[in-house]
Parts: C-alpha cells; structure tokens; sequence
C-alpha cells in the first residue's frame, strides 16, 4: 500500500512538472480523453466525450456559407489576375481557382476534371480546396471547409486572390493565399491568418489536395520524390490499394519516436523502428496528365511538411493525387506510470510561413525531366545555387584509418590504413592511370571511427600522428588530390570526457536525453550494445565545430566531409530552450558556410535539399527507390536536377548487393565512382562497430576499382560539367540519359544485344553517342 502511494505521488509530481512545462495544454487535453475513454468503456456515452470528438456544438454543423468577391452570395467565375502568359479565375461556387494559358488553351483545375466514378458523397471532397487536421489533445481528424458551419470569403490581392476560411464550428479560421508566377502560381498560407479560438487546435493543413489530379482512364502518372524519384502511373486495373506515400522531407524528426519507429513501448530497448526506406531529400511533388502537368516546389515550410501520392483506389476514391501537407504541431506517445500509452501534441504551433509554388508544363516538358529541369531552375534562379565546376571526373576514395572494438575488460584499437599505408595506395593507383583521386580519410582522429567525438583532436598517433597526416595531405596535394577529414558532429560516440549528454544531447517529449540505437537488421528490434545521443544543433556548431576550424586549417586540409548533416534533420525539445528543424537547417548550413570559408570545401552526406548551394561535393546521394507495391518505375529526378551543379556519389563500388548493375545505374545517372577501401584485410573489423565493411582491402580491390573507373570515365568525362535535357526508357531494361552538351549515353541491364538508333549496345555494358546541342 505504502508503494501504491509513493507511486501516485511520484506520478503526481511529474504530472505537475508537465503541466508546468509548453505542452502543459496538451496533457491537460489527453487527460480529458482519458477520461471520455474510461466513461466509453463502461458503455456510457458522455457530453465531454460528444465535445472531444466534434470539438464543437453538433447543432452547428452545416455546409460553410460562399461569399463572392463583391460581399454577395454570388456563383460567377471571375478573372481574378493576368500575366500575359497565364490567366487566374476563381470560382464563387466552389471557392477555389483555376488556371489558364491563353496561348494554348490549356486549364489547370484545383479539383479532379475528370470525375467520372466518383460517387455523390465523394464530390464534395475531391472539390475541396483544403483539408485541415486538428486536435483536442486525443488524435488528429480531418476535415474541410464545406464539412464546417462557418464562412468563405474572398478578397483581391495584388497579383491573385486570398480566401478567408472561418470554421465556426471548429473556432478555427485562416486564410489562403494564390499569386500568380511567371511559370505559374504561388500558395501561401499566412501564419498570421490562422487564429485558435476554443480547445480544437491546428495540427497540418494541406492546400489544394486535388490540383492537377487524374484519373484512370487518362494518360499520365504521379511523381514523388522517393530517393532518387519515383513514378505511379495511371491505369484502370491495378491492385487495391491500402496504403499511400506519406513521407516527411528530409525524413522523420528522431526527437519524435512515432516518426522513426513503427512501434514505441515503455522499455525503449523494446522499440522496433520503422521499415528501411528511401529519404525525401527534395520538397517537390508532381503530375502529369495527358500533354500537361505540374511540379510542386515547396518553398517555405518545407522543414515541417509531408509529401503525399496518393494511388486510385485508396479510401475508395478513384483519383490519382500528390500535394504536400504543412506540419503544425507534432505528436508522441509517452508513458506515464501505470497509466499506459498517451498521446501528446505539441502545444504551441511552429511558427512561419508555409508556401508551395506550382510550375506549370505543357508539351514535352510535362515529364519527370521538365519537372527536374524546372526544379533546377528554380534552385538556380531563386536559391542562387552556383555550379560546382570539375574538370575531370574523380574516382572519390574513401581510406578507413582505425575503429576501437570494445572488449570484455577494456578496448582494443584496430588500425586499418596508416597515413604512409595511404600515401602507397595514392601511388598504386596512379600505377593504374587513376591519377585524379578525391581521398576522404574516415577514422584518422584518436580512437578511430568512432572514438571520442564530436571531439577530433590529436589525430590518432598510431596512424602517424599530426607529422603523418600533413605529410599525407602535402603529399597529395602535390599530385592536385584534395584531402577531406570526415568530421562527425551530430552523433556523439565520446563515452566519456568533455561531452556531457544532459548539457548536449537533444531532448524528447518526455522531458529526457533521447537515447538512440541501431536497429537489427533482420527484427528491426534494438541492436544490443549500441545506443548513442544526438547533439543539439546549435551545440554542435558553437561548441564543437567552431573551436576546431583553426586545428583543420592548420593542417592544410582541402575541406571536411561533415557526416549526417545533409541527412539528419531534428529538433530538441528541451523546456528551457526548444529548438525545432527550421533552426537545424540554419544552423547545419552556418557549419557549412563557416567550413567552406575556412578551409575552401565541404562535402556532406545524404544530401538534403538544404545542403544545395553549400555543399561543394555530396556523398551518398539517393539512387533508387522504396518499390513500394503502388510504384511502376524509379527514376532519377534527383541527378537530372543536380547534374552540373553539385558532384554527387552513390553507394561505394566495393559494398554493392549488385555489382554490375548498380555500376550501370552509376553511369545512367551521371554519379562520381566511390570505393571504400583499407590497407589491413576487413576481417579484422569483426566485433567492431565497422564490421558493415564487409569486404575492403585494398589488395583486392585496387585493379578493380581502377577498371571500373577507367570504364566510367570513358563516358561521364565527356559530360562531368553538363546537366541532364533527357532521359528515358527506350525498351525493356535499355535506358538513354541525353545531356546539354549533346552527350547520349545508353546504358543496357539486360542479357541480349539492343540496337538504338543504330548504336549496338552489348549487354550489361553502355555506348556513348555523340550528338548535336541540348538544353
């Protein structure tokens, strides 16, 4: 008994520190719900419960009322603005708009055009012009306007039209924004429009779900940005579908367990994380439909958003449809004594503006490459992303210097490339003509891979010590090959020393340090013997990043490759000062500006978006997709949009599952060759955190990836600076990526001889056509 009250007291502390603490509305809400469910499990069905699921009078309910542009309850379409190229109207009786080019008479509708199945009941959803999910504290639903009591109202702005939205029912009201844009139009949703006015809260909203939709019976498909990119085409017989694409750009936030995990439990060590999948590293979405279509570019907001490709058939409605959803309040499960699993939204909204600006293409820009190519344009015109300029593609050779294995009693460090080892192997390749080398050295701090970061110094004496490594940088840099350090400072390893996880680490929802491991990859359950924290970001740039500049410049290194950065983007939730993602990604590119500025050069890995136009080099870039059972083909939007602007390597050549055709796929997409390689044999990597590296002893793998190189170069040497005007599939397992410079290469996966306009192309292996100018 005694036990049961000092559990209840405890209980009852930390129910008055969360209630003390932002989320303190949010808990509150949960407890309502908790309660509504106990009353619903005992068969009674209470007025809070009524209010929790409705957040609102249910005699309120009805059709929104539509107000025309001139105060009336009008049903005109009316111009709302011009270009010279293209022409808005908005519709009074829907409360949506629509475009028009006048050259060609073509129409971009915000609703399906083609309903034709579509039941009654239906018609009101696809012809929405937004649907809104909020909360009360339990779960999100969602809604949309002409399901709410409340009103519509228009109003002229400069350049388009703004639609007010006032839920009575909800107490919920916000505003919509359309500009027409050169190539297009722009929707913006005013994060001073949106006012809460009872205990129903915001959590997304996502405008214009249904713009530019198909339906199956039409020619076209839906691109989503699934790695490398990603195709659903329209048919009328397909699968039935259950499932749609719902990813959030540049991944999930790990201060959330519910956005990497697909299970979370009160033992986190019983956690099992999500399924392996492709990252959504661009904010871009897109359909074509028939000799038109459209690319989303999510311009502000992105850093909170999911992208949606929704296939015919799912929820019963026959309507092929993507857009993007913008993230207001985030949610978590924690658990709070006995009480079992509770929800948990955040209590305060993200704060910003949320902006997704539509090109429209006609033609044979209506593609995935005239999305990619308008995609680049964009990053050009409007990012200011400049060319990163190669005179001559590299072979970019990654050198594992040591890993520490930790032992029954103590530790052991293995070393695995010493910098003279790694001085020979620069030789040996240049024995084989490989002479334009980019050389990353992993694991050349003190303690190897791993070791003692976010902490880098002294470099690690057995490798050769500070006087070894500036030997190898001179030495290399004597032969024009530019030296990186891979840097880590994003998840610290350090068990000890000046890292201190309670100042450093980022915090959950539960108010504690998160504690991260690596999951099995067979159960996806926690692999034991591994758990690591994640650093606040701005700890990582001021503490830790900035006091180690000087050290690098000193050795004269040509630039860091800073590990996770470009693909790791979180918040922390820590009370006395949250941070949220839109903050990360400032602060991820300071590190790399500062990095750049300092030493000349930073490469990243994954490369998100946000690393355009600071990244000099990325590594590990997407290259496929997830197959997900509604996906007909995977292409590569991302290196038709990156190609002759930032270099980019995939997989290492001496990890591939496949080797020739992932070599293959390296020449069809425009990819730098990478090899990771070793002077010791990998088998003494067992037991360590590296044993991933599976095979890599440069003994073995040094004429090989020489070969392949030479292979590689043959083509892509004549396209390095270039960017990408086509590509696509010209028979079963045959694939042609044209660049600007007139360049055609045709690669073949199949077991057969093909012939393409003349030019034989021998199985497994690839031609190269030269032709006239391109875009």
């Amino acid at each position: 008994m005694l036990k049961r009250i000092a559990r209840i007291c405890f209980h009852t502390i930390l129910i008055g520190t969360l209630l003390g603490a932002a989320l303190s509305y949010d808990f509150k809400l949960t407890q309502e719900a908790k309660r509504a469910k106990a009353a619903r499990d005992a068969g009674v069905k209470t007025e809070k419960e009524t209010f929790l699921n409705s957040c609102t009078n249910t005699n309120d309910e009805g059709p929104i009322q539509m107000v025309g542009l001139d105060g009336r309850s009008s049903k005109e379409v009316k111009k709302v603005a011009s270009n010279g190229s293209l022409v808005m109207y908005y519709d009074e009786s829907k409360g949506m708009v629509y475009l028009e080019s006048p050259a060609t008479g073509k129409r971009w509708y915000t609703y399906p055009e083609n309903q034709e199945g579509i039941a009654s009941h239906q018609k009101p959803i696809v012809e929405n012009p937004v649907t809104l999910r909020y909360t009360q504290g339990t779960s999100a639903s969602p809604t949309y306007p002409y399901k709410e009591a409340g009103t519509l109202t228009p109003a002229l702005i400069d350049g388009g039209v703004r639609v007010n939205y006032k839920l009575i029912s909800l107490g919920i009201s916000f505003a919509m924004e359309y500009k027409l844009t050169p190539d297009g139009f722009e929707v913006n949703v005013p994060f001073d429009s949106i006012v809460e006015e009872n205990k129903c809260k915001v959590v997304s909203v996502e405008p214009l779900p249904y713009f530019g939709s198909g339906h199956p019976s039409e020619n076209g498909f839906v691109f989503y940005p699934d790695g490398a990119g990603a195709l659903m085409e329209f048919k009328k017989e397909h699968l039935e579908y259950y499932d749609q694409f719902y990813q959030s750009i540049y991944g999930g936030d790990e201060a959330f367990d519910s956005q990497t995990k697909s299970v979370v439990t009160k033992n986190p060590k019983e956690d099992i994380y999500s399924d392996p999948q492709e990252r959504v590293a661009l904010p871009v979405f897109g359909i074509k439909r028939g000799d038109q279509g459209f690319v989303g570019i999510v311009t502000e907001g992105e850093h909170d958003a999911n992208i949606i490709a929704a296939p015919s058939g799912y929820q019963n409605v026959d309507i092929y449809r993507s857009s993007v959803e913008f993230m207001y309040r985030s949610s978590d499960s924690i658990f709070i004594g006995d009480s079992g699993e509770v929800p948990f939204f955040q209590g305060t909204m993200l704060e910003g503006e949320r902006k997704v600006r539509y090109v429209l293409l006609e033609g044979d820009k209506s593609g995935y490459v005239g999305m990619a190519q308008a995609y680049r344009d964009h990053l050009i015109k409007d990012k200011g992303v400049k060319p990163v300029r190669q005179e001559q593609l590299p072979l970019r050779l990654h050198l594992v210097g040591g890993v520490v294995r930790d032992e029954i009693i103590g530790s052991t460090y293995i070393g695995m490339t010493t910098f003279a080892q790694a001085k020979e192997t620069i030789d040996r390749f240049a024995a084989q003509g490989v002479n334009r080398l980019e050389l990353v050295l992993e694991g050349w701090s003190d303690g190897g891979v791993y070791g003692k970061q976010p902490q880098h110094f002294p470099v690690a004496g057995k490798l050769g010590g500070d006087d070894g490594l500036t030997s190898l940088i001179e030495y290399a840099k004597s032969k024009q090959i530019p030296v990186y350090l891979d840097a880590n400072y994003v998840l610290p390893f350090a068990p000890k020393g000046d890292y201190r996880a309670s100042r450093d680490a980022i915090y959950g929802m539960k108010r504690e340090v998160l504690t991260f491991y690596d999951p099995h990859p067979a159960t996806l359950q926690v692999k034991r013997g591994t758990s690591y924290h994640m650093l606040n970001p701005g700890v990582a740039v001021n503490d830790y990043l900035k006091p180690e500049l000087a050290r690098y410049a000193e050795l004269d290194v040509s630039g860091l490759r800073l590990n996770y950065m470009g693909e790791k983007l979180y918040s922390d939730l820590r009370v006395s000062s949250p941070l949220y993602r839109k903050q990360t990604i400032g602060l991820w590119q300071e590190a790399m500006e500062l990095t750049r500025k300092q030493l000349g050069s930073v490469a990243v890995t994954g490369g998100n978006a946000y690393t355009f136009g600071f990244a000099d080099r990325i590594d590990g870039a997407p290259a496929d997709s997830s197959h997900y059972t509604y996906e007909d083909a995977t292409v590569p939007f991302y290196q038709i949009a990156l190609h002759g602007l930032i270099p980019y390597s995939s997989e290492a050549g001496n990890l591939r599952e496949d080797p020739k055709k992932s070599f293959l796929r390296m020449v069809e997409y425009g990819a730098v060759p990478k090899y990771q390689l070793t002077h010791e044999n990998s088998s003494k990597l067992k037991r360590t955190p590296m044993d991933g590296l599976f095979s890599s002893e440069a003994d073995t793998w040094l004429e090989p990836a020489a070969e392949e190189y030479r292979k590689a170069a043959e083509a892509l040497n004549k396209v390095v600076d270039a960017t990408i005007t086509g590509h696509e599939r010209v028979m079963q397992d045959v694939y042609r990526t044209t660049y600007s410079n007139g360049v055609t290469i045709v690669v073949n996966y199949g077991q057969l001889s093909r012939t393409v306009n003349g030019v034989t192309v021998s199985p497994g292996g690839f031609s190269v056509v030269q032709g006239g100018s391109g875009r």
